[in-house]
C-alpha cells in the first residue's frame, strides 16, 4: 500500500474540471495523475500526494467546481492499494508537455457546429493560438486557446457571442496563470499544416444514417469536398465541407434540407474565409475504410440493439446484399450499412424497416442508389 493518498474530483464539463484542477494544484503539494471520462459530459481528475495535502486540495477543488460549474462528487482514498490503482483508467494525457506560462481560454459548447464558429471568431478577434479540440460526451465539446491575458479574454468573449448565434455555449473559462501541471487535461494538437479555403460548411445531425445521406446530397449539389464526418457526442455527428463560398453556401442549404427530411437537423453554419489554423484542426481530411465500389448503399438506424440485429438479419435474408459495417454515435443510436444493387438494397431496407419497428425504435432507414464518390473515403463505419 502507498503511504500517500489519491483524490478524485468529478465534474460535468471540461471548463469546470480544468478550473477545479488548477485550483487544487495551486492549493497544496499534489500532482495530477490523469483524468477519465465516463460519458454524459462527466469527467474525473485524479490527484496524488500526502494525505493532508490531498484532503486540502480536494476541499478547494469542490469549492471551485461549485463556483464554475457542476460538481458531481469528490473522494479521498488514503493509502491506496497498488493493485486497485493499476486497474484505473485515468492515466489519459500522462506524458503531456507542461503548460507554458501564458493564459488559457476554453470555449465549451453543446455540439460541434457552434464550437467551430466560435473558434474561428476567436482566432480572428485577437492574437491567440489554437490548441486541439475534443468531445467528452453529453453533446459537449471544447477547444482551448493560448496567449496573453487580454488577448485570451477578448477572443473568448467574441467567440462566445459567435457560438451563441449558432447553438448553445455550455461554459467558458479563462485561466490567467495556469498551473504547468494541467497538461493531461488539454487535448493534443494535431501536427497538421494550416491551410486556407474559401469557406467551411457544417451540417450537424442527430444520428449517423442521416449525416451520410446529408453529405451525399451536399456533394451532389455543389463543387465542394466533404473533409470528414466527425462525431461530436450526444448522438450528434457533423459533416464538414470546404470549397468556394458560393458552393459551400449552396451545399449547406441543400444539406440542411436533406437532414431535415432524413432525420433530425441539429445545426448548420457557413464560415467564410476560415482561419487556416481552424481548417487544420477541424477539417483535416480523415480517410475512412469505406469501399470504393459505388454500389447502392442502404442505411438503417435504431435506438435498440435488438432491433438493429433483427433488422440486419432480416435484410440479409431478404435480398442479395452485403453487410458493410455498423457505427455507434452515442445517445443509444447505432446504424448499420448494407451494399448491393439498387433493387436489392431497396428490398432489404423495406424488410429491415418493418423488423426494426416491430422489435424496437426505428430512427431512420433509406437507400442511396448512387453514393457520390467523394463520400466513400470518409465513411468511418467499416
Amino acid at each position: 500500500m502507498s503511504s500517500g493518498a489519491i483524490g478524485m474530483l468529478e465534474t460535468r464539463g471540461m471548463a469546470s474540471l480544468m478550473a477545479s484542477t488548477d485550483a487544487m494544484l495551486k492549493a497544496a503539494e499534489v500532482r495530477l495523475c490523469g483524468r477519465h471520462g465516463i460519458g454524459s459530459g462527466w469527467l474525473t481528475a485524479v490527484i496524488a500526494g500526502q494525505v493532508a495535502d490531498v484532503e486540502a486540495a480536494i476541499r478547494v477543488g469542490e469549492v471551485e467546481a461549485n463556483r464554475t460549474g457542476e460538481l458531481i462528487g469528490a473522494q479521498v482514498v488514503p493509502r491506496p492499494d497498488a493493485r486497485a490503482m493499476d486497474a484505473m483508467p485515468h492515466a489519459a494525457g500522462l506524458g503531456a508537455e507542461p503548460v507554458q506560462p501564458r493564459a488559457i481560454g476554453l470555449l465549451e459548447t453543446q455540439g460541434l457546429t457552434p464550437l467551430v464558429a466560435g473558434t474561428d471568431a476567436m482566432l480572428k478577434a485577437a492574437q491567440v493560438e489554437l490548441g486541439g479540440w475534443a468531445f467528452i460526451g453529453g453533446a459537449l465539446c471544447h477547444a482551448p486557446i493560448f496567449g496573453d491575458v487580454a488577448a485570451v479574454q477578448t477572443a473568448l468573449e467574441i467567440g462566445r457571442q459567435a457560438a451563441e448565434r449558432i447553438g448553445t455555449v455550455y461554459a467558458t473559462l479563462v485561466l490567467p496563470q495556469p498551473s504547468e501541471g494541467l497538461g493531461p487535461l488539454l487535448p493534443p494538437a494535431p501536427v497538421v499544416e494550416p491551410r486556407s479555403t474559401g469557406a467551411l460548411g457544417l451540417i450537424e445531425t442527430i444520428g449517423y444514417a442521416s449525416i451520410v445521406g446529408t453529405a451525399d446530397a451536399m456533394l451532389k449539389a455543389a463543387d465542394v469536398q466533404v473533409e470528414r464526418l466527425s462525431i461530436s457526442s450526444g448522438g450528434r455527428i457533423a459533416a464538414l465541407a470546404t470549397g468556394h463560398l458560393d458552393d459551400v453556401q449552396a451545399a449547406v442549404r441543400v444539406g440542411a434540407e436533406a437532414a431535415t427530411a432524413l432525420g433530425e437537423l441539429d445545426a448548420s453554419a457557413v464560415v467564410s474565409r476560415p482561419d487556416p489554423a481552424l481548417v487544420a484542426r477541424f477539417a483535416t481530411a480523415v480517410e475512412g475504410l469505406g469501399a470504393g465500389a459505388r454500389q447502392a448503399m442502404g442505411l438503417i438506424e435504431t435506438r435498440s440493439t435488438v432491433a438493429l440485429v433483427r433488422a440486419v438479419d432480416r435484410m440479409l435474408k431478404a435480398a442479395a446484399v452485403e453487410y458493410e459495417g455498423a457505427y455507434k454515435v452515442g445517445y443509444y443510436l447505432t446504424a448499420a450499412v448494407v451494399r448491393g444493387d439498387v433493387g436489392a438494397v431497396q428490398v432489404a431496407i423495406d424488410a429491415g424497416r418493418q423488423e426494426a419497428v416491430e422489435h424496437g425504435e426505428l430512427v431512420s432507414a433509406y437507400a442511396i442508389p448512387q453514393p457520390y464518390s467523394g463520400l466513400e473515403g470518409r465513411l468511418p463505419h467499416v
